[in-house]
Formats: C-alpha cells, structure tokens, sequence
C-alpha cells in the first residue's frame, strides 16, 4: 500500500472507495432495520462535502515558523487545510459525528513529517524554546481524544505525523529482536519481517491502518495476544525524545535498575516523549494455523469452557467468545450461500437448534506456532471445550472471521448514514468478577440507551477476548439510533451520557478503566478514581520532569490541577 492508502477519507474510516457494501447481504440489511427500527430505509444523516468546511484561522507562531522552513524540506512542512482536517481527530464516535457535520474548532496549525530522531530532536527544541505544542501521530485510529489538539493556553499547536519514519533497521536473530521506527504501519511491520521468515505476530483490529508508535503509546492489545502478550510485553528497548532530552533505553531482556522507563513511556500517549525508535521480541513466522469457530448453549457455557482451558494451561493463541447477540450479528452478515449448500446449512441449523444450541454463543479460537506444538493445543483445547458442549463447526467459519475481522469499522461510517450512535467500551477483570460486571454493566447500558434515546430497538453486542491467567477482557458493541431529528450536537450529547453511564458502571463493579483503548480526554474523567489521588500527583510530577512547559500533547491522559 501507498503512503495514501494508510490515510483515512477525511470523515470516515479507511482511504477513499474503502467502504461497507451491503450488496449481497438482504439479510443482514433485513435484520438490521428490524433491529433498529428503521421503517424508511433511506439516509438521513449524510456527511457534509469537504468544501463546506471552513478552518478556523491558524495560530500562528512567527519565530518557530521561521526556524522549522529553514531546517526542513518543503514536502515536510505542511498548512493546508486539507493536512489540518486529516490530523484534527482520531476515529472515535464524536470524532466522526464532528468530521462528518463539518465541526472542526482546533485543528492544528502545521502539520510535520519527521524522517527521523535528529528531525525529531530538532522540532521538539525548536518547540521548547517558541513555546509551541507538540501532537505525535501515527495513523489516527485511536477512539479517546489522544490525538486532539486541547490545549487551554491556546498555543500554537503542530502535530508530528511519524509515518515517514517506517524503516526496519535492523534484526538480531540469535536474540530474536529487531529495531522499528515508530511510523510503520501494520502490514508495512509484517511484510518487513515475513520476508525474513519472522513476525512481530501484533494485530488489533486497526491493524491496517495503525501505527507500531500508536501502539506503544496506547498500550494495544492485538488478537493473538494470549500468544504474544499485549504490545507492552513485546517491547524491550526505546529511543524516546523529551524536551528535556533523549531517553534511551537497552534491549536487554531484565534489569534490575529501578522502575522500568520502557513500562513508563508505554501507555503514556505522547506527553511525556516522542519515541522514535522501538527494540521489539519477534517470533518466527507461524508453520501450522488453525482458526475455527466453536458454539455454545450460551455465553456461560463458553465462559466455563474458556475459564477451564486457562486454569489447565491450554491458552489459545486467540480465543474470542461472543456473547449471544454478538454470535446472531456474525452469522446474518455473512453473504448468503444457495443452492445445496444453503439446503445443508439450513438443514444444520435446524439440528442444531434441537440439540440445544437455538440461540448460540460462538468461540472463534486460532492456534498458531510449530506445528506439533499448535496441533498438541488444539487437541487438548478441542477436548475442554467438549466438556462444555462446544459443537465444532471448523476452519471454514473460522476463516471466514480471519478474512473480515477488521470490517467493523466500515460498517459503523455506514449506519451513521441512518443517524446512529455507534462505538465500543471496554474493560477487564478478574475471572471470578467477570460475568457479574458483564450482567450489570449489561443492565446499564441497556437502561440508559432506552432512555437517553427513547428505542427499544437497538443492537448491544459482548465479547471476552485478551485472556491472563487471572481474568480477561469484555469488549461492548453498541448500535443504537438517535432521536429523531437530533442535531450532531445532541447526538454527541446522547453518546456522551451512554458512555458515562458504561464507565460508571465498568468502575463500580471492580473493572479496568480501559484495557487497550488508552485515556486520552474520553476517559481522564475516571482517571484519578483509577490511578488514586497519589497516582496520578506521580504521573504530573514525572511530566514536569521530563516536560516542564507541558508542550507534549496538553490535554491527553494527565488532568489538569
């Protein structure tokens, strides 16, 4: 892929002609509108044309300004305002509901292309001594405001997009590591290294379109982590610079040197440094795969089965359960098959639902690694699982999950066509706390959306993924219309109180803040409550260590006092 085709279209997801076809899918389209109540299936909130959008004027800061042209390339320097609509937002629902109504009040003011550490180096000094706010940028997919320019002095603000620096520059296969710059996307990551026979083996669900940068500074979590650990145990070494100076860290495999400063640059969304450099453990590229799709009587019965499988010690390297609503909304979006094969599948369905499994839970699990390892864990996982009444459907649905897993967000820019509200939450917990904060958090959002928007139709999904020995994570889907006749602005407002609600409740039964979508501004209300009062007066000091005139990405993860 072209450095093009990693940018989204500027109010949606992916690049331009990349979007959700309902084309061959009358069912799902039926089911949707059932679901949602729709009675005239005709758009109703169409997003506003790109020359309708008028910038507010950049805030200019003549003496940077000056400095930056004179040290860099033109092509590295960028004002236009199609440039500052591309780097104003991630991709959270408010982030959309605002590109596609045309609200964009503080897009940044210059957007710049790094090549490298010393370019880096050169603009966060230049930045210190002009006072000018610094955002850093990967591929803009984050979903909590990390990315937003928010800072209340109203600086210049001017955002680093690190995309150019997307070089592997080297690989130690005795120590099976190998140094990334931070601007490389997903696929640019793996077809580096496959070509060499390894694999980094991290894969969100914005893989495509994210950035090895955006990873560590979010503390992402890909599908196969139960395999490879989340991004944060993938890291060993880091070049991070701060306006106080560069930070390195050694790729050695454990110190004892104090708190860990890779541990405390992860996670800390670009205010305290700018990484330009990761050392990361890679693996060699998988010899046996195996994904496929397992039901359930019910989302308790997979639980059990998954719980089991994790107390044994047969971790899969993805392991995946939906929750029945979820299970019901991957199956009616499949294409249709016909003729015999759709004769089979009804047929099977129906013996199905005599057995027991009318309203399914559906368990996708991979494994992956040498081949006689993967395949002993498949057998012994296939076997618990059996235990638990889990029907085998095989590799085909399996794959199928594999092919479209990062379809989703394609699917939401096109039912906020139809004027919904559409995003996820999530959590994690402990094993014992896990199903009752999914029934009460459940409860919750279901309370809340009926009132806020007055439906009774509307689409909550769950699924538990991401799992430790200790607990797992749950990860809610949530589609829902607005009222009818709601601005962007009460759309905004509707969402907002769904979310508080979710979080409240998430924080009150004993889960995580956020498993691995970060704080950014979305979540810095909780923050405190999650980090204590103490915690976070650490954070504020270790930020006004390393970046005394809160230049880096104001507004992101550290409450003002």
């Amino acid at each position: 892929m072209s450095d093009e085709e990693y940018r989204h279209k500027w109010w949606g997801w992916g690049p331009e002609g990349h979007e959700y076809h309902m084309d061959g899918r009358p069912d799902f389209w039926a089911w949707i509108c059932k679901t949602a109540e729709i009675t005239d299936p005709q758009p109703t909130t169409p997003h506003a044309s790109r020359e309708s959008i008028i910038l507010p004027p950049r805030r200019q800061n003549a003496a940077f300004e000056q400095q930056i042209t004179e040290q860099f390339q033109d092509d590295q320097v960028h004002v236009d305002d199609n440039d500052r609509i591309a780097h104003s937002y991630g991709r959270s629902y408010r982030d959309l509901v605002r590109l596609r109504a045309g609200i964009i009040d503080h897009p940044p003011d210059m957007v710049l292309y790094p090549h490298s550490h010393e370019d880096v180096e050169r603009v966060v000094e230049c930045a210190v001594e002009h006072d000018v706010c610094l955002i850093p940028f990967g591929g803009g997919t984050n979903i909590v405001g990390c990315v937003e320019p928010t800072d209340q002095k109203e600086r210049m603000a001017v955002t680093l997009d690190m995309r150019r620096m997307d070089r592997l520059l080297n690989v130690d296969r005795e120590s099976m590591t190998a140094d990334l710059q931070p601007g490389m996307f997903g696929p640019q990551i793996e077809e580096a290294l496959n070509q060499i026979g390894l694999s980094l083996g991290h894969h969100p669900d914005s893989f495509v379109y994210s950035t090895l940068g955006g990873w560590l500074a979010t503390r992402s979590a890909g599908t196969q982590s139960n395999a490879y650990g989340k991004i944060e145990h993938m890291v060993i070494g880091m070049r991070v610079v701060t306006p106080t100076g560069t930070v390195e860290t050694k790729p050695v495999p454990a110190a004892s040197t104090g708190p860990d400063l890779n541990q405390l640059i992860v996670g800390s969304e670009g205010t305290l440094g700018i990484i330009t450099q990761a050392t990361m453990r890679v693996h060699p590229v998988p010899d046996f795969e195996d994904y496929r799709l397992l039901l359930f009587p019910s989302f308790d019965h997979g639980y059990r089965a998954i719980l089991d499988c994790v107390q044994r010690g047969w971790i899969p390297s993805l392991a995946r359960l939906s929750d029945e609503r979820e299970t019901e909304l991957m199956f009616v979006a499949k294409r249709p098959v016909t003729g015999i094969k759709r004769l089979v599948q009804k047929y099977g369905r129906r013996v199905l639902k005599l057995r027991g499994y009318g309203s399914p839970a559906a368990l996708v699990v991979a494994f992956e690694g040498s081949r006689k390892k993967a395949r002993q864990l498949k057998r012994e996982v296939l076997k618990l699982c059996r235990r638990h009444r889990g029907f085998d459907l095989g590799t085909g649905p399996g794959e199928a999950w594999k092919e479209s897993r990062y379809d989703v967000p394609y699917l939401r820019d096109y039912l906020m066509d139809y004027g919904a509200i559409a995003d996820s939450f999530e959590t994690s917990t402990a094993w014992s706390n896990l199903m009752p904060l999914h029934r009460s958090v459940t409860a919750a959002i279901k309370q809340t959306v009926e009132r806020v928007t007055g439906r009774s139709g509307y689409y909550l999904g769950c699924h538990i993924s991401h799992l430790y020995e200790t607990g797992a994570c749950l990860y809610y889907t949530l589609a829902v219309r607005a009222r009818d006749g709601s601005s962007p602005e009460e759309m905004i407002e509707q969402f907002n109180t769904i979310k508080r609600a979710t979080t409240d409740e998430m924080m009150r039964c004993g889960g995580a803040l956020s498993h691995h979508h970060a704080v950014g501004y979305e979540h810095q209300p909780w923050i405190e409550q999650e980090l204590s009062t103490a915690g976070v007066n650490a954070l504020r000091a270790v930020k006004q260590s390393l970046d005394p005139s809160g230049i880096l990405n104001p507004g992101s993860l550290i409450p003002p006092k």
